[in-house]
Order: C-alpha cells, then sequence, then structure tokens
C-alpha cells in the first residue's frame, strides 16, 4: 500500500541479534504489502522481548494510527521502553511527547533530560532543540555559548530549522570562539545498551523519513478538488496546495501568493486541480486574488507564528471548474477534540517529495492555542505543504477546517489558519458569484 511505510519501518535493522533483524524485515514486508495488522503482530513479539527498535516501532504506529487506533498514551509507554535502553530516536520522541504533552501531561523540564541523552549520542534533532531551550534559559539553565553550539552542530547533521536559528545568536568574539572549540571538542556519547546498533541513513529511520504518507487517488473526491497553485514571479518560480472551495474559488495560505514581501499578479498565479503525475484533471488562471486583511507579509527566513493565524487567501479563478467543491466549516475547541478522538482529522498536500501527486495524512490531532485564533496539528506533514487544507469528518461530510501555514519540524508540529478567520470571507465571495451569473 504505501512505500514509504517500508522505508520507515526499515530501522535499526541491522542488530545484535540477526534473527531479530529478520522478523524485522518480514514486518517490514508486511507493512509494504498494506497489510499494517500483520506488521503490528510480527513487531509485538519482538517488542515484548525488548527489541528497542521494534518497541519504537510500535510506539510511533500507535502515536500516527497505522494500522491500529492512534493511542498516544500507549505510545508514550513504548517510546520509553526503547528510550530507557538509550535508543536515540526513541529518547528523542519521548522528549517531543513531554515537550508537546502529548499522551501525558506537559513537562518542559522532564523533555530536556531526554533531549539531553539523545543530544549526547549525537541525534541532531535533539541537539537542535536542546540547543533552543538552552538559549530561553526558562527550563534548563541559560547557555548561550552550549545552546549556540549544539544548534550548529545540528544544522551540520541536517536539521535545517538550525542555521536561521543560529543567525539569531548574538555572541561577542571571545563566546564565539569558546562555541567554536566545544564544537570541534565535542564526540558522540553511544549508550552501552544500543552500541552494537548499525546507523542508518537518515531516510530510512522511521519518524525523520521525508516520505511519509500515503499516495492519494487524485480521482477521488475530495483530492479531485485539491491541487496545485503554482506561482510565476519573473524569473523564479514556487508552487504550493490549493483546495477548491466553490467552482471559481481556491482556498490557500496568503503567504503562497507574495514574492517576499510583495504580492503576486494574479496573472502570474494557476491551479491545477487534482494533479496526477503532472497532469492536472483542469485547470485556470487566476482572474482576482483575495488576502486576509490582517496578514503581514513578511521574509520566510523571518517568520514568526503570530501571522500563520491569519495565513490564508482565496485565489477567484477566470475559469469555473468541474470538481466537486470542499465546504468550509469552522470548529469549536470540542468539535476539533470530538473529531481527533474519532480519528477524522487529516491532511492532503502535494509536499518537496511528490510534487505531482498528492499525499494524504490520517488519523492527525488538532487543537487550538489559548486564544482560540491557530490551530495546532500534529501530523506527519513534509516541506511543501504551505496551503494544504487541514480536513475533517463532520456529520459524514469532509470539510476545511484550516489551512497549512507552518511546519516545526523536530517536534512534529503544524500550525494552521482556523476556518474562523476566512469562513465569512468564503460565503461572501461565493454569494458575490453567484450574483453575478445571476
Amino acid at each position: 500500500m504505501i512505500r514509504t511505510i517500508a522505508l520507515v519501518l526499515a530501522v535499526w535493522l541491522a542488530a545484535i541479534v540477526p534473527g531479530s533483524a529478520a522478523e524485522l524485515e518480514e514486518a517490514v514486508a508486511a507493512a509494504a504489502n498494506g497489510q499494517h495488522a500483520m506488521a503490528m503482530r510480527r513487531l509485538m513479539p519482538l517488542a515484548a522481548k525488548g527489541d528497542a527498535r521494534a518497541q519504537f516501532d510500535v510506539g510511533f504506529m500507535q502515536a500516527f494510527g497505522w494500522g491500529v487506533p492512534r493511542n498516544p498514551a500507549e505510545a508514550m509507554a513504548w517510546y520509553r521502553k526503547a528510550a530507557d535502553q538509550g535508543l536515540a530516536v526513541a529518547q528523542h520522541y519521548l522528549g517531543v511527547a513531554y515537550y508537546n504533552g502529548e499522551g501525558v501531561a506537559r513537562d518542559h523540564g522532564e523533555a530536556s533530560r531526554w533531549f539531553s541523552r539523545a543530544a549526547a549520542q549525537g541525534f541532531a534533532q535533539s541537539q537542535y532543540m536542546l540547543g533552543l531551550m538552552m538559549l530561553d534559559g526558562r527550563v534548563v539553565a541559560q547557555d548561550v555559548v552550549q545552546g549556540y553550539a549544539w544548534l550548529v552542530m545540528a544544522g551540520r547533521n541536517g536539521v535545517r530549522s538550525a542555521g536561521r536559528e543560529v543567525q539569531r545568536v548574538a555572541l561577542s568574539e571571545a563566546q564565539r570562539r569558546q562555541a567554536e572549540q566545544a564544537i570541534a571538542a565535542w564526540r558522540p556519547k553511544p549508550e552501552a545498551a544500543v552500541s552494537g546498533f548499525a546507523t542508518p541513513r537518515p531516510e530510512k529511520r522511521l519518524g525523520l523519513d521525508r516520505h511519509i504518507g500515503e499516495v492519494v487517488d487524485p480521482t477521488a473526491w475530495p483530492a479531485s478538488s485539491i491541487g496545485v497553485v503554482t506561482v510565476a514571479q519573473y524569473s523564479t518560480g514556487g508552487s504550493c496546495t490549493g483546495t477548491l472551495v466553490a467552482p471559481r474559488l481556491v482556498l490557500t495560505a496568503a503567504h503562497c501568493v507574495f514574492n517576499g514581501v510583495a504580492q503576486v499578479s494574479p496573472g502570474n498565479v494557476h491551479f491545477l486541480a487534482g494533479m496526477n503525475k503532472g497532469t492536472p484533471a483542469a485547470s485556470s488562471i487566476a482572474d482576482k486574488l483575495i488576502v486576509a486583511p490582517d496578514f503581514a507579509p513578511i521574509q520566510h527566513d523571518k517568520w514568526s507564528l503570530d501571522r500563520s493565524r491569519a495565513d490564508w487567501a482565496l485565489i477567484v479563478l477566470k475559469d469555473a471548474l468541474p470538481s466537486r467543491p470542499v465546504a468550509v466549516t469552522a470548529l469549536t475547541r470540542e468539535q476539533l477534540a470530538a473529531a481527533t478522538a474519532a480519528g477524522t482529522i487529516s491532511e492532503i498536500g502535494y509536499g518537496q517529495e511528490r510534487r505531482y501527486s498528492p499525499s494524504g495524512q490520517r488519523n492527525c490531532s488538532a487543537g487550538m492555542t489559548e486564544d482560540a485564533r491557530l490551530l495546532t496539528v500534529h501530523c506527519l506533514a513534509n516541506f511543501g505543504y504551505s496551503g494544504s487544507p487541514i480536513l475533517a469528518e463532520i456529520g459524514g461530510e469532509t470539510v476545511v477546517v484550516g489551512i497549512f501555514s507552518a511546519f516545526h519540524e523536530e517536534t512534529r508540529l503544524m500550525f494552521a489558519a482556523p476556518a474562523s478567520g476566512f469562513e465569512a470571507a468564503v460565503r461572501r465571495e461565493i454569494a458575490a458569484q453567484s450574483a453575478s451569473v445571476r
């Protein structure tokens, strides 16, 4: 079923016990054939016997609802078993769970403890998180030099966000030299229990593979009404995801129709619905752009989450498209919780790893910030999903409840503009279009 499950479950396969590695390979093969229940049946005996790799795999599948009902609390228990044995990826995900409050009460002190253990082993994502926490100084002792050093090392090990954060740290020349000395002297310290495990390539690590996600049938609704928003701006180009919410109306992220701080011309914006291996089912050029009135355009490397709440835009198309539109519905905090519990929160988008076919994520969780102005979504998003719809099933109907704005890779948290911010604008434009054709 999902090729990527075969990739991400193929983790820690070089084991101390050859028989264990063979059984893990069988679990991977079962998952690759879409037999998730069988994969779990093969993993569970290994996990019960104490295999840290299988324990983490079981926890990850439970955390994200792969073949089993989503159960963050149970996932925590399995993460902890693997983390106690020294498995760095499990330590990181345990830290993330404490950091986000997923399956356990939020505890940043406990999160920092697990990040510290994984960082000491050289786990880049934990190095990044520990560096941020040291710079902040609210939970762990503030140490600008060491925090900077962790961020630099994380960046060198592939964490995309680290370079941007490093540029924001103001160090004296003496502090910078001290940090460089610390980086040069640092050596990973594998924990004894897992020192015999081979280190796989990053794309083969469960939970860190950028290709996670089901390939969705673009001819089946609602994917048939979700497509690629392309922006041609002189010598540069870009693409996001958009959703047809009326025959001539597409919903996307506001930052997708900006080139830096300048809004692009409608004539440079196209919508390609139901893109299937590079061929759209229908398409149209934009006639007009409607951007959230309180959206503040800014350079990407200076993005802040307070801008995500208004990160939505409407693309009025020149031509009506035949695909069935997806309704927009604002949900309350309680309705989001109910949809999460029912396992109906999902996302469909065109990520960087598959620009020409849609990928889907299911069994996501969604909530609101305290001021109810921003959606927080726990899902396995990929880079390039900007503008993709956060979907929920309400009364048996799939609806758009938010628009993807930003993604924090290291904590696996997504941030989305809630439908409460654009539902009225969508209705007004639909009414205006209906009146114009009478």
